[in-house]
């Protein structure tokens, strides 16, 4: 086949793709779920064919149109979309800058570190700032940390939740402290991350503060304490266990189980 002929082929198959996006593009305004769902697929499908039809009916699309053109951006993943996705991070729509805001985080695109991070820190609205705090962690660039830790000190629950579970990509020096910090933090599911993280990272240093932890408020922080303190290995922690294995009778009490198992190989039992 000759370059020329070549060449209109491609331009045939181009159009051909264009007419499809137009086509499925369309079918987003359908008034079926399930119509808009597998039209929303079949341009995740075309992929970067799907870009710039996307865009240019996007741009001055209605609320449910830019929203829409914002999940399929980011599942597509093509950087085209950027200047589109970071004007969304004004619109008034707030569900339409979430949505914006976790499209720039699967464009895998370090760059974008600064503009999530104005958005985590400045958004008036916690679903954003959350979305922004997933974003920085799916980039996996570790110059999101410190922005990251801030977040920690975010008044809403959810935010500061979002932010830890981002920081177990990004495990630094910064981000472990920041973690055994969070051990102390007032919402019971922050405390629960954090334990979490510990243990999967096997944070040797976390020993102390995980051993109170087994005294915590909430039953699920102490099972997740225990857990973590049998992952990490130190038989120093075996009294504290013991003692919780004997105090407790749930979920708490079987999670001490298991730890003492790990530290010791014993099968440890209640006494009749």
């Amino acid at each position: 086949m000759s370059k020329l002929a070549l060449a209109s082929l491609c331009a045939g198959l181009l159009s051909c793709a264009a007419q499809q996006a137009e086509y499925y593009i369309d079918q987003l305004a359908d008034s079926r779920r399930q119509v808009r769902l597998d039209a929303s697929h079949a341009l995740v499908q075309l992929g970067s064919a799907a870009v710039e039809p996307l865009l240019d009916r996007a741009t001055a699309g209605s609320d449910s149109l830019r929203y829409i053109a914002a999940q399929i951006l980011g599942q597509i993943g093509d950087r085209r979309a950027t200047p589109f996705l970071k004007s969304l991070l004004r619109d008034q729509n707030r569900y339409v800058r979430e949505q914006a805001v976790r499209a720039l985080g699967q464009l895998d695109d370090p760059r974008l570190h600064t503009t999530l991070a104005s958005v985590l820190a400045d958004d008036s609205v916690p679903d954003v700032r959350g979305a922004a705090a997933w974003s920085l962690g799916n980039l996996r660039d570790t110059t999101a940390v410190p922005s990251l830790v801030r977040a920690l000190a975010d008044t809403i629950p959810s935010v500061r939740r979002q932010a830890l579970a981002a920081l177990q990509f990004l495990w630094t020096s910064e981000a472990e402290a920041a973690a055994l910090d969070a051990l102390r933090d007032r919402d019971d599911n922050v405390r629960y991350i954090a334990a979490q993280l510990l243990g999967h990272h096997r944070t040797h240093r976390a020993l102390d503060a995980l051993c109170l932890a087994l005294t915590d408020d909430n039953i699920w922080v102490r099972a997740e304490s225990a857990r973590t303190l049998g992952r990490i290995g130190d038989t120093t922690a075996v009294r504290p266990l013991e003692r919780m294995f004997a105090e407790r009778e749930g979920p708490d009490h079987e999670a001490a189980k298991e730890a003492l198992h790990l530290l010791t190989g014993l099968n440890y039992a209640v006494a009749p």
